[in-house]
């Protein structure tokens, strides 16, 4: 039973109802003057103790249960009527994890100090003649006033205590200096000093814009390392950093891709040039927490490989392409696996650009900054790619090598989850490497070792268990048995989740979905179609983020749920994708999905009335007798009106499913 079922078990809607609306019996029911529209003649406003359910069969027709009540009464959201609905019937609400206060202030405490290190730092390079140095390797890389006053560039002292004494001075310890990463400290002697010492300073913000790190560049010719970054603290996790977009965040929406780059400078250069979609990656691979981040703001990932990353066949080894970058002294790997299982997991879009060679991205923009987009729209995808390096200046006539190539390139090409794109790179490597595909598949590759998964890696990403329902299934709704139409309501349930997990995974598939709609003569989804009351609050929160942007999300609707709706939003994630890929003909089985239940709603409607109506006889109520009456002429024509959309739909899908299969033969 989830939270909501539970407030509505041992809330009585009645007594809820009655506390605005004078009811008075009708048969085994309830009626009054609807208390959303002005109306003092009929009485057309019914509550039906049985179901717990409410209909307004005046101007409003509308209905709902509970939770719908008290929201379209006191215009509460979703989670002020869950709270005051849970206090009153005595339900405890699950609640996020309790914050640890003493951790909080203590990191709090930090992001002041990396705050006033870094305008430390930054008044220093502006106006300490020991920066001239720092200023002139700045005008070299042609970044202007504006740009090294949005990332704050500072320069550290070329000195052993300065920072600490400074700091000492403002009140901070030894030991808070140590936590914060500006101090070190040598075991073997047991003393401290100065993390970064002649140093470009660059301050290093999360996803927030609160700094949390730096990047600090040598200013000495053979100075080692030539980047050193702050080490790890209770603030700075490199996997979970992405240099840059705290600031690239509007930009990444508007182009609705993030360019993933592999300096500092690139970002930087980017930023001035007016591309403000562009990130950097830390550390020595892309992760799938960073990528996570990104996800929240877009599907579509571009990285920028310099052509030292791709340039030789030499270079892939075991499906990474290793190298020094540029102005680091640590190998960044590219992990095509890696990237394809991101991509699965993710349902992202993961492609890589080659830059040209002896190029960056820093240099490229500098010098032509019309090449940029240019070269960002000849993204490949990760595969394709991948078949591209491995390939290149390949002896055809060469079998063994071919055979090399192949066994390279098959565990990516089998790790791709969607079946469309997995057929294609079969197809694509038969013909680069003119082999037979019935050859090619033949090809036996060693097997995995196998590993335990832990539980972690395959939850959702929350910390709370989800509720376990009489079904066994997080989520399940205590539902009434068969209505006297004999349609469960399980099944319009589940057709209902089936379609929010449709359209959370593809958000622009509820914009086609109610495009097809309104042709068919139909309105488009809305909330009140929906029977769980966190599905109506899921949906009402979709159309809000869709409204706010045009990318929305997964990661971006967790983030705005509370608990509860979380928890249902973990089990809808849960449900298995729909066997299709292309998005016209998932469309067109949501659309059919929608006018299904819709259908099995009117009829359910019907078949009450049909009772109240016998009812309304056998007590002598004209009023009710009435109404009842009007609502047999109307719902008819409403069941023909679904009927006739769900028939000419059906026909429309048929007919792109034949086209379909005649195009591909």
């Amino acid at each position: 039973m989830t939270v909501t079922e539970e407030i509505k078990s041992r809330l009585d809607l009645v007594d809820i109802v009655s506390e605005s609306v004078s009811l008075r019996r009708s048969g085994r029911n309830y009626a009054g003057f609807c208390p959303f529209h002005q109306n003092t003649r009929t009485p057309a406003f019914f509550v039906f103790p049985e179901t717990q359910t409410w209909r307004c069969f005046g101007a409003c027709a509308e209905g709902g249960d509970l939770f719908s009540f008290v929201m379209k009464k006191e215009g509460w959201e979703f989670k002020e009527a869950l709270k005051n609905m849970a206090q009153r019937a005595g339900v405890t609400l699950e609640e996020a994890k309790p914050v640890n206060k003493e951790k909080q202030k203590a990191q709090n405490k930090q992001a002041g100090l990396l705050q006033a290190a870094s305008d430390y730092f930054h008044q220093l390079f502006l106006h300490a003649p020991q920066a001239e140095g720092a200023r002139q390797y700045v005008a070299r890389r042609s970044l202007n006033e504006e740009t090294i006053a949005h990332f704050a560039l500072g320069f550290a002292l070329d000195s052993w205590d300065a920072c600490r004494s400074h700091f000492n001075m403002q009140g901070y310890s030894d030991q808070e200096l140590l936590a914060a990463g500006l101090l070190t400290e040598n075991p073997d002697k047991g003393t401290k000093y100065d993390r970064f010492r002649n140093r470009l300073m660059i301050p290093i913000r999360d996803v927030d814009g609160r700094i949390v790190g730096f990047g600090a560049r040598t200013l000495e010719k053979d100075g080692i390392p030539k980047y050193l970054n702050s080490p790890q603290t209770a603030l700075f996790d490199k996997s979970h950093l992405l240099y840059g977009l705290d600031g690239a965040k509007r930009g990444i929406r508007e182009a609705r891709q993030a360019v993933i780059v592999e300096g500092y400078m690139d970002v930087m250069q980017g930023w001035q040039a007016g591309f403000r979609n562009i990130v950097a990656q830390m550390g020595t691979a892309l992760t799938e927490q960073q990528l996570r981040l990104l996800k929240r703001y877009t599907k579509q990932f571009v990285l920028a490989l310099d052509a030292d990353a791709a340039g030789a066949q030499a270079t892939l080894r075991s499906l990474q392409v290793a190298r020094e970058t540029l102005d680091r002294d640590v190998e960044v790997k590219f992990d095509a696996r890696g990237l394809v299982h991101h991509e699965g997991r993710l349902q992202a879009d993961i492609r890589v650009i080659t830059m040209p060679e002896g190029k960056d991205p820093d240099n490229i923009i500098q010098e032509n900054p019309e090449d940029w987009p240019k070269l960002v729209a000849q993204a490949k995808p990760v595969v394709a790619y991948v078949i591209s390096v491995a390939t290149a200046g390949l002896d055809m006539n060469d079998a063994k090598a071919k055979t090399a190539v192949a066994q390279q390139v098959l565990p990516l090409i089998k790790d791709i989850q969607d079946p469309i794109e997995r057929d294609h790179y079969w197809q694509q490597l038969a013909r680069t490497l003119r082999i037979d595909e019935r050859a090619l598949r033949q090809i036996r590759l060693p097997e995995k070792p196998r590993r335990t998964v832990r539980r972690e890696e395959t939850a959702a990403p929350t910390s709370k268990p989800i509720q376990t329902g009489k079904k066994g299934h997080a989520g399940w709704a205590t539902v009434p048995k068969k209505g006297r139409s004999g349609v469960s309501p399980i099944a319009t349930d589940m057709r209902q989740a089936d379609f929010l997990h449709q359209i959370i995974r593809l958000p622009n598939l509820v914009l086609r979905v109610n495009q097809k709609l309104q042709e068919c003569g139909q309105t488009k989804v809305m909330d009140d179609d929906f029977l769980l009351a966190e599905d109506r609050a899921i949906m009402r929160q979709m159309y809000h983020l869709i409204g706010a942007s045009p990318v929305v999300t997964i990661d971006e609707l967790w983030d705005s749920l509370e608990q509860t709706l979380q928890n249902r939003l973990k089990f809808l994630l849960t449900l298995p994708q729909s066997p299709e890929t292309e998005l016209e003909r998932i469309s067109d089985t949501l659309v059919l999905s929608v006018l299904d239940w819709r259908l099995a709603k009117v009829r359910q409607l019907l078949s009450e009335v049909k009772h109240l109506l016998h009812e309304a006889q056998s007590e002598g109520d004209s009023e009710a007798l009435a109404i009842y009456q009007q609502q047999l002429r109307e719902l008819p024509v409403a069941v023909l009106q679904l009927n006739k959309a769900r028939d000419a739909m059906s026909a429309t899908s048929r007919r792109r499913a034949e086209d379909a299969l005649n195009g591909r033969f």
